[in-house]
C-alpha cells in the first residue's frame, strides 16, 4: 500500500497575462515535505489542489462548494494588478513505489469537465492529452466501473475497497472520499476532531468505524460483513416461515378451520408433529383428521340407506317430519348468527374505547417528555423564583386558593411518565389481543352466517321436494352424497397441504437454527485476536507521542483506544469533551501520525501518506510542533511521506527542525501569493 506525492502543478489562463500557477516539486516522494508561506498567501489552496487532483474534495469537507478561493475561478492578482480568470486545471504526480503517473482535472473553465480526471503514465513533463486516459468521477458506479476514477485510484494505491452496509438497508462500496479524513487534516474544520471532514451523505451505516476498520485492516469488517449476510439470511427464512404459515391459514379457511400448534414465526417449542388444523363442525371444534373419518363414515351410510331405499316409495310424512325438524334447528342458528354479531359490535366498541384511550395517553406521554426535556435544560435556574410568596409583593400565600382537606402523595413528572409509558404499553398489548380476538369473532360470525343460508337453501329444496312429486328419496340422498363428497375431496386437499407445509417447516427450522448458531458465534465487538494486537499497539503508540508533544490535560498513560470505535478515549469517554483545545489538537497529530506508524509493524491499508495543513492550531507552543516535526521527519527510514504546510516565520521553523532530515520549501519570496508567473518549460 502506497501513494507518494512527486509533483503538484497548477496552472491559471488568465485574458490579459500569465499564464500563472504554481509548481512544486516533491521529487523524492519520501519524508518530511515543509511548504512555508505566510497566512492568506495560497498555503491552504496549494494542499487542496492535491486533494482535488486525487478526487478527493468530498474527503475535505467540500460538498457542493467550490473548493478553492476565486483566484481559481474569478480574479488573481499579481502585482497589485489584476487579472480575469479564463480557465484553471491542476496536474499531480503521483507514485505507488512500482509505477508513476500523472493526474489532470480541470479546476474552472468552459473547455473542461470538473469530473472528468485524465490519467497519464509517467511524470508531468512526459504527459499528452492523446496517450491519456479519460475517467469519470462523482457518477454512479465510480468505484466499481473500468473507466471509473475511484476504482484506477484503489488498483493504484493496491486497495481492495469492501462492500458496507447503508443506512436504507442497501450495499456500497467504502467510498475513497470516507478514508481520506485520515490522511489529510484541512485547516478550517479539519483540526475541529478526528475525521472532521468526514462525508456522511453516502449514507453508510457506521461510515466513521468503517473508514478505520478498512484503514487498519481490521478483520471485524469481514466478521462484519459475514453477520450481516447471516441476518439477511435469516431475515428471509423468517419470511418464507409466515408465507407458509399465511398460505396454511388461508385453506383453514375454506373448510371453516384454524391454525393450531404453530406461530406466524418461528419459535423454539416448534414441532412438525404438533401442527394441527381445528374445524368449527355442528357447533364444536374438530380436528381435521376427526372430521375427515366422520364424513368417510357419513357417506358410508348414506350411499347404504340410498341403496335400502331405492324401492320404497316416496314417504311425505318422512319429509314433512325432516322440514320441521330443520326449521326448529333454524331458529337455533338464527339466534347463535344474531348473538355473534352482537359479539362483534361489542368488541367493535371496546377497540374504539381503546384507541381512544390509547391516543389521549399518548399525548399526555409527549407533553410530559416535554416538560422533562424542560427540566433538564434547567431553564430557570438562578432566577430567583420565590416559591410560596408572592411575586410582587413578596408576602406569604398558599399554593393554592383552597385549603386542602386531605392531604395526597403526588407523583413526580418523572414518576408520571413512567406511569404513562407503562399505561402505554399496557393498553397497546390489551389492543393487540383485542384485534386478534375480533379477527376470530368474524370468521366465528361468517361460519354461523353461512350455516343458517346453507340450512335455508336445504328446508327450501325439501319443501320443493314435497309439491313435486317426481321428487324421492334417491335423490335428496344423491344430493346429500355429492355434497359430502365434494366436503371430503376439499378436506383431503387442505390435509395433504397440511403436511407439505409441516415438511417445508421442518426444513426451514432446521435451517433457521443452524443460522441463529453461526450469528452467534461471531463475537459482539468482531474483533480477532491480531485485531486487539494492533488497537492495543496504536495504544501504546499514541502514548509515546502524546508524551513527545506535551499532552498535559491528564497523564498520557491514562489514554486508552476504544475496542468500540477505535478513537481515543479516557476511561470510556471521547476526548473531545475531556482535553483543552491545544491537548485535541496534540491528540489529532498523535493519533493520525500512530496510525501512520502502525503501518510499519502490520499489514495494514495505510498508503504511508499524511498531509497537514497548519497543525500548528490553537497556539500550540514551539517544543510541541517540533516534537511533531521531529516524529514526521521519520518517515524517511521508512519510505513514507509527510507534507506540511506552515505559517511559521522562517527563523522559529529553522530553530523547530534543527538538525532535522527533512525538506523545506519556501514558497514566499518577498511577501508575494503563491500564484505568480509560470515557467512554461518541461510542462505540458
Amino acid at each position: 500500500m502506497s501513494l507518494k506525492i512527486k509533483r503538484l502543478v497548477v496552472r491559471i489562463k488568465t485574458i490579459d497575462g500569465g499564464p500563472f500557477g504554481l509548481d512544486i516539486d516533491l521529487a523524492s516522494g519520501e519524508g518530511l515535505f515543509v511548504l512555508r508561506l505566510d497566512n492568506t498567501h495560497g498555503k491552504s489552496t496549494s494542499l487542496n489542489s492535491i486533494a482535488y487532483a486525487l478526487g478527493m474534495e468530498k474527503g475535505i469537507g467540500a460538498t457542493s462548494r467550490f473548493p478553492f478561493t476565486p483566484v481559481m475561478n474569478k480574479t488573481l492578482e499579481y502585482q497589485g494588478k489584476s487579472h480575469t480568470v479564463l480557465s484553471s486545471e491542476v496536474f499531480l504526480h503521483i507514485s505507488n513505489g512500482k509505477d508513476d503517473y500523472t493526474l489532470r482535472r480541470t479546476i474552472f473553465g468552459s473547455q473542461g469537465e470538473t469530473d472528468i480526471i485524465h490519467v497519464n503514465k509517467g511524470g508531468i513533463s512526459s504527459y499528452s492529452p492523446t496517450t491519456s486516459e479519460n475517467l469519470f468521477i462523482n457518477r454512479a458506479n465510480d468505484c466499481i466501473s473500468e473507466k471509473g476514477f475511484y476504482r484506477w485510484l484503489s488498483n493504484f494505491i493496491g486497495w481492495r475497497l469492501p462492500v458496507v452496509p447503508k443506512t436504507d438497508g442497501g450495499e456500497s462500496v467504502l467510498y475513497p472520499s470516507t478514508i481520506f479524513p485520515l490522511l489529510f487534516v484541512e485547516q478550517k474544520r479539519g483540526w475541529t476532531g478526528i475525521q472532521a471532514t468526514l462525508p456522511y451523505y453516502f449514507k453508510i451505516k457506521d461510515v466513521r468505524k468503517r473508514a478505520l476498520e478498512f484503514i487498519m485492516n481490521l478483520g471485524v469488517h469481514e466478521l462484519l460483513v459475514k453477520k450481516q449476510k447471516l441476518k439477511t439470511k435469516r431475515d428471509n427464512l423468517n419470511r418464507y416461515w409466515n408465507e407458509w404459515y399465511i398460505q396454511l391459514t388461508n385453506k383453514a379457511k375454506l373448510i371453516r378451520g384454524e391454525v393450531v400448534g404453530l406461530k406466524s414465526q418461528p419459535h423454539k417449542e416448534f414441532s412438525a408433529f404438533t401442527i394441527e388444523l381445528q374445524v368449527n363442525f355442528e357447533k364444536q371444534k374438530v380436528l381435521l383428521n376427526e372430521l375427515l373419518e366422520k364424513q368417510e363414515v357419513q357417506l358410508n351410510q348414506l350411499v347404504s340407506s340410498r341403496v335400502k331405499d331405492a324401492e320404497t316409495e316416496f314417504d311425505i310424512s318422512a319429509i314433512k317430519q325432516d322440514i320441521q325438524q330443520k326449521e326448529s334447528e333454524l331458529i337455533g342458528l338464527q339466534d347463535d348468527y344474531d348473538d355473534e354479531q352482537r359479539k362483534l359490535q361489542l368488541m367493535n366498541a371496546n377497540i374504539a374505547s381503546i384507541e381512544l384511550r390509547l391516543t389521549s395517553l399518548r399525548d399526555n406521554k409527549r407533553k410530559y417528555e416535554d416538560l422533562k426535556k424542560v427540566n433538564e435544560l434547567n431553564l430557570f435556574d438562578g432566577r430567583g423564583f420565590n416559591e410560596g410568596a408572592c411575586p410582587a409583593c413578596e408576602q406569604p400565600i398558599a399554593e393554592a386558593l383552597l385549603p386542602n382537606i386531605v392531604q395526597h402523595d403526588v407523583m413526580s413528572a418523572e414518576e408520571s411518565l413512567d406511569y404513562l409509558k407503562n399505561q402505554v404499553q399496557t393498553f397497546s398489548f390489551i389492543l393487540d389481543n383485542s384485534k386478534e380476538e375480533l379477527t376470530k369473532q368474524q370468521v366465528v360470525a361468517d361460519r354461523s352466517r353461512d350455516d343458517l343460508f346453507e340450512l335455508k337453501s336445504e328446508i327450501r329444496r325439501l319443501k320443493a321436494s314435497i309439491t313435486d312429486v317426481s321428487k324421492t328419496n334417491m335423490e335428496e340422498s344423491i344430493r346429500q352424497e355429492v355434497r359430502l363428497e365434494e366436503q371430503i375431496k376439499l378436506l383431503k386437499e387442505v390435509k395433504i397441504f397440511k403436511e407439505k407445509v409441516a415438511e417445508e417447516l421442518k426444513k426451514l427450522h432446521s435451517e433457521i437454527t443452524r443460522t441463529d448458531a453461526a450469528i452467534n458465534k461471531i463475537p459482539n465487538d468482531g474483533l480477532s485476536r491480531e485485531d486487539r494486537a494492533k488497537l492495543l499497539r496504536l495504544k501504546d503508540i499514541l502514548i509515546a507521542h502524546e508524551k513527545a508533544y506535551g499532552f498535559s490535560s491528564f497523564s498520557p498513560n491514562d489514554l486508552n483506544i476504544s475496542f468500540d470505535s477505535y478513537l481515543p478515549t479516557l476511561e470510556s469517554y471521547d476526548l473531545g469533551f475531556d482535553t483543552s483545545a491545544s491537548d485535541g489538537i496534540r491528540i489529532i497529530w498523535g493519533y493520525l501520525l500512530s496510525l501512520l506508524e502502525l503501518s510499519r509493524e502490520y499489514q495494514i491499508n495505510h498508503p504511508g501518506l499524511v498531509i497537514f495543513d497548519e497543525p500548528r492550531q490553537q497556539d500550540a507552543d514551539p517544543v510541541s510542533f517540533s516534537s511533531l516535526l521531529e516524529k514526521a521527519a521519520q518517515t524517511s527510514k521508512f519510505g513514507q511521506q509527510v507534507i506540511l504546510a506552515t505559517s511559521e516565520k522562517s527563523a522559529s521553523l529553522a530553530e523547530a527542525t534543527k538538525g532535522m532530515n527533512f525538506t523545506l520549501i519556501d514558497l514566499t519570496e518577498g511577501g508575494e501569493k503563491i500564484m505568480r508567473p509560470l515557467e512554461t518549460k518541461d510542462l505540458p
